[in-house]
């Protein structure tokens, strides 16, 4: 597992579970972090694209500037311009790497990743990873897929495309290529948001790659998680493992990071 989890101190707000798998491919491209202190935790995964040496290159160096920044300056106050910040150093680093013959390495990254302090959480989102919050009986994706559908949609909103076109467009594979990725050196699409989402006691934050909403549906994995949810490692194991079950071309690369925000914090009185 290309996973790193650096606790600083331990979180009393959140339980924790990840799990991830290299699926029917030869090689591991997904990287997940995870950090903690008393008071914060940020989770991000990246979904790393060019091969067995671009792709986890590419998506370690994403997580390992992330996770430098982070514990040599510190979020600071204003976390959404933290992350927002971190999306496009990471760009920068992935688009720097360099091959064994010193040649831009040409790989990218796709990443999510979410700040918590306390039950305020924000997100950053470039790529089609996706982050979901799983409230009581309901699944909500925050995140948009930065592909081609993507521009599709909103070339029709704007009108310069017919429907028609739209329709045709749709169906093929190519309305499935990503227009924005860490790599690019000047990231197209940054999504996020100034304001904080408020989670409430018992819902749970699902970070993921494409590996699980490719295999599975809106309600699979809500119905897994919950069904799961009395440990948030054996919930991610056990969505991994789903996941790879029900992929029907070959099970890609599969990540899962779960947060559950508690209603009581352990030790408080």
């Amino acid at each position: 597992m290309n996973c790193r989890i650096e606790q600083k101190e331990r979180n009393l707000w959140y339980e924790t579970g990840i799990s991830s798998i290299i699926g029917t491919r030869s090689y591991q491209q997904d990287f997940a972090y995870l950090y903690t202190d008393d008071q914060d935790l940020a989770a991000l995964v990246c979904d790393g694209m060019g091969g067995l040496e671009g792709g986890e290159k590419a998506s370690r160096a994403a997580a390992e500037t992330f996770a430098r920044d982070l514990r040599e300056g510190g979020p600071g106050a204003n976390l959404p311009g933290f992350l927002q910040r971190e999306a496009k150093r990471m760009d920068k680093a992935v688009s720097g790497l360099k091959n064994a013959g010193g040649k831009p390495l040409k790989a990218g990254s796709t990443m999510v990743g979410v700040y918590c302090r306390k039950n305020l959480l924000y997100w950053v989102s470039v790529g089609d990873s996706r982050i979901y919050i799983i409230r009581g009986g309901q699944i909500v994706r925050q995140t948009r897929d930065h592909n081609y559908r993507l521009l599709l949609k909103e070339q029709l909103s704007a009108g310069q495309i017919s429907q028609e076109f739209y329709d045709q467009e749709e169906k093929t594979p190519q309305a499935e290529a990503l227009i924005s990725f860490l790599g690019m050196d000047g990231l197209r699409v940054i999504d996020g948001k100034q304001q904080a989402i408020s989670l409430l006691p018992g819902d749970i934050v699902l970070l993921c790659s494409d590996g699980v909403y490719k295999s599975l549906t809106d309600s699979q994995i809500h119905a897994m998680v919950r069904d799961n949810d009395i440990d948030m490692n054996i919930a991610a194991d056990r969505l991994t493992a789903m996941a790879l079950r029900y992929g029907v071309k070959g099970q890609d690369n599969t990540t899962v990071i779960l947060l559950r925000y508690r209603e009581e914090q352990e030790g408080e009185e």
